[in-house]
């Protein structure tokens, strides 16, 4: 497969008109002792390559992406921090871990664009498999259910494709009708949305209906200004066999040119018993769709200072209330090279071994490295 896909990247770049682009990461991860388990030293890498043609009344794009993995002790594809391995809303799939199966070293691929948009007269028409993302909150999206990237794992430049077919016409000046159809592998991956968003009064407004799991959801975000602060409020509230609701709301404010800090409160109606699901989870992650938390009720903060032209500071926590457990997270980037970029990044987790969200995760930390070509 990676052959086939390497000789096709040279024979459409020799078109001309195609554009080739792509990135190489690099992390090298140490992760604190646990339990009877010894320090684990990790080498996290991201490979992508991508392909894309726009043109007046036809767009496509393709991307690729390996993930050679190697452990210094046994772990799976799914305790990976560095991607997300959820493959739920797709048709169909590439195979998933290439070669032969180690548990110290493994190579992971993932077809994560192929699409085709037709632009109409009067809006897009994108089939194949592409990005879909909803939501006015910043952190976390109660209607965001497409595999929204959980907060620990370390590249979210790009979210996982999902096989679908779309429909984006303009509302207004500001404003979108989207339409779509989620195809997963059965019934019960499959999904429908709608979502309608436009500008009322200096206030953006989102509502979205969505079909997912043999449940609905209805949604509703707001984003707007109080005085000097950023202000946002999301909603989703799920029926069916599970219902539950889920809520985002927060401030953002610019201190100065140069730090800038928020808080977000969320609260996870669903609320789910991490013990109880723990192992399951982690062989077959099936959290209800577009929920990565366990807890009821979080507090997120998060403050970034610029340092200088090439240097960045940036802290955010995720405090579970409900169970006094919290993870932390400190980086620090710098600017190489125009296409190369270098940070270094520590997570803190804070609870009860026995009884909390966080309590069970090792600390770790890990230096990365980003070449953009």
């Amino acid at each position: 497969m990676l052959k086939a896909f390497l000789l096709f990247l040279v024979s459409a770049y020799s078109f001309g008109e195609i554009e080739f682009s792509g990135h190489v990461k690099t992390f090298m991860v140490t992760q604190e002792a646990l339990y009877e388990e010894p320090r684990t030293y990790q080498s996290q890498n991201n490979v992508r390559f991508m392909l894309d043609d726009q043109e007046a009344n036809l767009a496509w794009e393709l991307h690729y992406q390996i993930n050679p993995i190697f452990m210094s002790r046994q772990l799976s594809a799914e305790q990976s921090d560095l991607i997300q391995t959820e493959r739920r809303y797709r048709f169909g799939d590439i195979t998933q871990i290439i070669g032969e199966v180690n548990p110290k070293h493994f190579f992971i691929q993932n077809l994560d664009r192929l699409n085709v948009q037709l632009r109409l007269a009067k809006g897009d028409l994108t089939l194949g498999r592409q990005a879909i993302s909803f939501g006015s909150a910043r952190v976390i999206n109660p209607t965001d259910i497409f595999i929204p990237f959980d907060a620990i794992v370390f590249d979210q430049e790009y979210r996982v494709g999902v096989d679908a077919i779309r429909y984006q016409s303009p509302l207004g000046e500001l404003g979108e009708f989207d339409l779509g159809i989620v195809f997963g592998s059965s019934r019960n991956e499959s999904a429908a949305f709608l979502q309608l968003s436009n500008n009322y009064w200096g206030k953006d407004l989102q509502f979205t209906i969505s079909r997912f799991d043999e449940q609905n959801l209805l949604g509703a975000g707001l984003q707007t200004a109080i005085g000097q602060f950023g202000f946002w409020f999301e909603i989703a509230k799920v029926y069916g066999q599970r219902e539950y609701t889920r809520i985002s709301s927060g401030f953002d404010y610019a201190f100065s040119e140069r730090a800038f800090g928020q808080i977000e409160y969320h609260y996870n109606g669903a609320n789910i018993d991490k013990h109880r699901d723990r192992e399951e989870n982690y062989k077959n992650p099936r959290l209800p769709a577009g929920i990565f938390l366990f807890g009821e009720h979080y507090l997120i903060p998060s403050f970034n200072y610029q340092l200088g032209p090439l240097w960045n500071l940036a802290l955010q926590g995720i405090f579970n209330i409900s169970d006094d457990s919290s993870f932390l997270s400190l980086a620090a980037s710098y600017s190489v090279k125009a296409n190369v970029d270098a940070n270094i990044t520590y997570y803190r987790f804070h609870g009860d071994k026995n009884n909390s969200e966080y309590g069970l995760n090792p600390d770790m930390a890990y230096l990365g490295l980003s070449y953009y070509f």
